[in-house]
């Protein structure tokens, strides 16, 4: 072989070698980059969440991006860390407020570490979505602490935080539009996108004949189709206006009263009308509010093959309550309302024989019973009810299921609460704190604590007694492992 020949053989090696190392270093750089693109999304879509409307709208919102940008990323926010903050540009966050101004029992670890330090979060820009109520004292009261908070640290708005009240779809229809402007692209309405069933009114029955309290009645639905749900799911069910308002309606604008119109105004707000300047009156109706939806838990399973639900008849200065008075004494047989149901996944059972211990007052029966009643499907036997309610005479709801459930094994415990049955008052929370002992034994054997019903009173009262019975440090451990959980109203 000449010396030439060798050369040539040299410098093709050499430009061998060089081909392939840039090829593995292409190679590298592109795997670095969906890495860097993997670790830091272009958006961060954080939740916190209580009743489960503040998840779905954050992975709503999640789809649509996805739809012009793969790199969205949807994180709960209790598994939101500080480190997440320094390194992410831009969070948008959608966060519940309940009761009278409280965070989301999920938010809790994050307020806990992040609210009390001052960061550096100038590279960071944000915007937030505030779901809430104005029938509650501190409306949106997390929302608007979170975005002082992030000012605080420097971090810059995208757009105006937006308050929703009661998930009203002209407040929701403002976040929409708010990322339409920050994306130049079109959003679609979560509502546009959401079956809704058409369930028929089958039967209602008084629970507490005779009670000082209020009316508790057991109404059950029945659907066209195969439904499907978990036991702690919940249904969201339009309200109509009676036949009777709607008339009365008609008559004082004077139109013709016809199904057609009836059908119209079934779901309009007619207590809360806009003002009528010089337009047709079909022109008037375009700027009527819907009625607001009304929430209940499903009591019932699936495989029941109809919804139950456990409504109190409320009474207010105007008339009975607009979704509970329909429930109860408006809806009549046969008759088809509109509902959807809506996911719970905060309040759902883990498939597995742990201890469950279920803590409830009032209507809060309803989670209470759908847990229980899945238990038995599932053949998990080690549960302890405590329930509270007024009087043991006339407020003994369930009664026999529950005996049935305890003369079969399925409820090693039950502890009643009737506050008007002695002089002294007694609640939920004093039934724990004289089952103390327990109450450790069961939580130290890994035992899972759901709270159903009021938050005024008994959620609260039932937080505290936890908190001295087990420790603070205890009962965040359970709400991290999510063994703590609540669906209260």
């Amino acid at each position: 072989m000449t010396q030439a020949v060798l050369i040539v053989i040299a410098i093709l090696a050499i430009l061998l070698s060089l081909h392939l190392f840039v090829i593995v270093w292409l190679y590298w750089q592109q795997r670095n980059s969906k890495s860097s693109l993997q670790s830091h999304p272009s958006y961060l879509v954080v939740y916190a969440s209580q009743s489960g409307h503040a998840e779905i709208w954050a992975r709503h919102t999640a789809e649509q991006l996805r739809l012009v940008d793969d790199q969205i990323v949807v994180r709960n926010i209790q598994d939101l860390s500080l480190h997440d903050l320094s390194e992410q540009q831009r969070i948008l966050w959608v966060v519940s407020t309940y009761g009278e101004g409280d965070a989301p029992d999920s938010a809790q670890s994050f307020i806990n570490k992040a609210f009390t330090q001052g960061l550096d979060l100038s590279h960071l820009s944000f915007a937030i979505l505030a779901l809430g109520d104005r029938r509650y004292a501190n409306f949106c009261q997390f929302g608007q602490r979170l975005e002082q908070w992030l000012v605080q640290q420097q971090a810059q708005t995208l757009f105006d935080t937006v308050l929703v009240d009661q998930m009203n779809s002209r407040d929701l229809e403002q976040w929409l539009n708010g990322l339409e402007q920050l994306t130049s692209m079109q959003f679609s309405d979560l509502a546009h996108s959401q079956q809704m069933l058409q369930l028929k009114f089958a039967h209602r029955q008084c629970l507490n004949k005779g009670s000082i309290g209020e009316p508790i009645y057991k109404v059950q639905l029945i659907g066209d189709e195969d439904l499907v749900w978990s036991s702690g799911d919940i249904l969201e069910i339009q309200c109509e206006n009676n036949l009777d308002d709607v008339e009365a309606f008609l008559q004082s604008q004077q139109q013709p009263i016809n199904a057609k119109l009836i059908a119209q105004l079934s779901t309009l707000n007619l207590r809360k009308l806009p003002s009528k300047a010089e337009q047709s009156f079909q022109q008037w109706l375009t700027q009527f509010e819907r009625l607001p939806k009304r929430e209940y838990s499903i009591a019932s399973l699936a495989e029941n093959g109809f919804i139950e639900l456990v409504v109190r008849q409320q009474r207010t200065a105007t008339g009975l309550g607009l979704g509970s008075g329909w429930l109860t004494q408006g809806l009549q047989q046969d008759q088809i309302l509109q509902a959807h149901i809506r996911h719970n996944p905060s309040f759902h059972l883990p498939h597995d024989a742990r201890p469950l211990i279920l803590i409830g007052n009032g209507t809060g029966i309803a989670g209470l019973l759908a847990h229980l009643r899945q238990r038995e499907h599932w053949g998990y036997k080690q549960n302890w009810l405590i329930f509270g309610e007024r009087q043991q005479q006339f407020d003994h709801l369930y009664q026999t299921e529950i005996h049935y459930w305890q003369q079969h094994g399925f409820l090693d415990q039950v502890d009643y609460a009737f506050s008007r049955d002695q002089a002294e008052k007694i609640y939920v929370q004093d039934c724990l704190k004289a089952q103390s002992t327990r109450l450790q034994t069961w939580v130290a054997q890994g035992a899972a604590i759901y709270v159903c019903g009021s938050l005024k009173g008994m959620a609260g009262g039932v937080d505290h007694a936890l908190k001295e019975i087990l420790g603070l440090d205890l009962l965040e451990q359970l709400k991290q492992e999510q063994r703590y959980q609540r669906d209260v109203y």
